[in-house]
Order: structure tokens, then sequence, then C-alpha cells
């Protein structure tokens, strides 16, 4: 015990040597800071005044870089209504993509046609000659245009070509009227 008390003198004599050491640094760092406060006050005013076009100028920045958020804001319930309607536009076109899907697969409306047969060379020519014979079947009369215009003696080599195929064309069949009682 008797160790005990001298620890507590111990510890009572050294916080007192620092209390009379530190309290003369505290007392003058205390009045070196309301020395520069005090320095600081004067100053504020006149330095404040000289900046003040420096704070207007930075206020003017601030605001017109604030200004497009503040535009987004007022529009908060439109740009949630449109993202709204695309997220529900999405789902019904999906849901109904998928359902035209299954009901074409199921009723088999999507099966791709035959593909086209291939030609043989002879069904390949014959097409063509069928093709070929349209294009060169007279759509008007091969007769003279004036009745004085032209010799009947003359021939051309049209006419030569085409002497075979004059029952063939259009203006050599007979239209028929047919009366209807309507």
């Amino acid at each position: 015990m008797a160790e005990h008390k001298r620890a507590e003198v111990y510890l009572a004599n050294t916080l007192t040597v620092l209390w009379y050491i530190c309290w003369p640094i505290v007392i003058i760092l205390y009045y070196l800071a309301v020395a520069v406060l005090f320095i600081i006050k004067l100053l504020y005013r006149p330095v404040g005044f000289l900046l003040q076009p420096l704070v207007y100028f930075g206020r003017f920045l601030l605001a017109c870089s604030i200004a497009p958020f503040q535009l987004l804001a007022k529009f908060e319930t439109l740009y949630i209504y449109l993202g709204i309607a695309a997220i529900v536009g999405l789902v019904v076109g999906l849901v109904v993509s998928y359902a035209y899907g299954s009901i074409s697969s199921l009723l088999r409306v999507d099966s791709e046609p035959n593909p086209p047969s291939v030609l043989t060379a002879k069904e390949y020519r014959a097409v063509k000659n069928t093709e070929r014979a349209k294009l060169e079947a007279p759509v008007m009369s091969s007769g003279p245009l004036s009745p004085g215009g032209v010799s009947p003696s003359y021939t051309s080599v049209s006419d030569s070509t085409r002497g075979g195929r004059r029952n063939k064309g259009l203006l050599n069949q007979t239209i028929m009227e047919v009366d209807s009682d309507y």
C-alpha cells in the first residue's frame, strides 16, 4: 500500500510540473490566435469588397452549371412517364412476338415455300422460245399505213419471219360482245 501512495504522489507531482510548463505555452497560443483573428476581422471587409466581383462571377458560373439539372428536375414526371411507357412497350412487344412465333409454328404458317425447281436444258430452251414468241408477236397489223404509200409487191425481212405467226396476234382475233341483263 505504501508503494501505491508513493505512485500517486509521483503522478500528482508530474502533472503539476507539466501544468506549470504547458500553461504559459497555452496562454501565448491563445493570445496569438486572438490577435490573428482580430487582424483577419480587420481585413475581411476590405478584402471582401475587393473580391466581390469574383464572388458574383463564381456564383453566376455555379448557377449556369446547375441550370440544366434544375431543368431536368422540372421534367421529372415526364421522364418517368416516358420511361415507364418504353418499358411497357418493350414488354408487350416481346410478349406479342413470342405469342406470334408460337402460334405460327403451331399452325405451320411460317414454313418456307418450296424452292424453285431446277430446269433442264430442254425446259429452259422451251421457256425461252415461248418468251421470244410473245415478244415477236405483232401488236398491230403489218399492213401498209396508207393505201398508196407502199407497193403490194414490197416485202421486208420482218414480214417474212412473221408470216407464219399472223394468226397468233391479238389484233387478228375477233372480239365477241355479250349482252347481259345487268
